[in-house]
């Protein structure tokens, strides 16, 4: 009894155990962790650069939202209620980079979805266009 429980347990271990990394392999995907660590760092000291410039050009266009906010602040100035309100939707977003193309597809699908249902919901005359990627620029 106890020999078969011995064999047994050791079929079992035997089925799990890998065969170890040799010192190739480690060197190998070391050497590939750091190209990749390389390849990120650049992305992102790129990525701090476009958002500092991005940053610069805001900064003097700030001035007017605070200008217009304190206009409509101390005119006192409220929206008039309307009975029905229509709703626009404007979705943002890129068509450029490692996800640009499944950004575009999900938009498209989901507005050609919502515009399928509204107009099967209520006939309207209002066009709704999809534009896609540069030639929205």
């Amino acid at each position: 009894s106890l020999s078969v429980k011995l064999t047994y347990t050791l079929s079992v271990h035997r089925g799990q155990v890998r065969n170890m990394a040799t010192l190739k392999d480690i060197t190998i995907r070391l050497k590939s962790i750091k190209n990749i660590q390389k390849i990120t760092k650049s992305m992102k000291m790129v990525a701090a650069a476009k958002y500092a410039r991005a940053e610069r050009q805001l900064k003097p266009a700030r001035v007017y939202g605070t200008g217009s906010l304190a206009l409509y602040e101390k005119a006192d100035i409220k929206a008039p209620e309307e009975k029905a309100a229509k709703h626009v939707i404007i979705g943002v977003t890129s068509d450029r980079g490692l996800c640009g193309a499944i950004h575009s597809a999900e938009m498209i699908d989901k507005l050609t979805l919502t515009f399928n249902r509204t107009r099967q919901a209520v006939i309207t005359k209002e066009l709704i266009e999809i534009i896609s990627g540069a030639a929205a620029l």
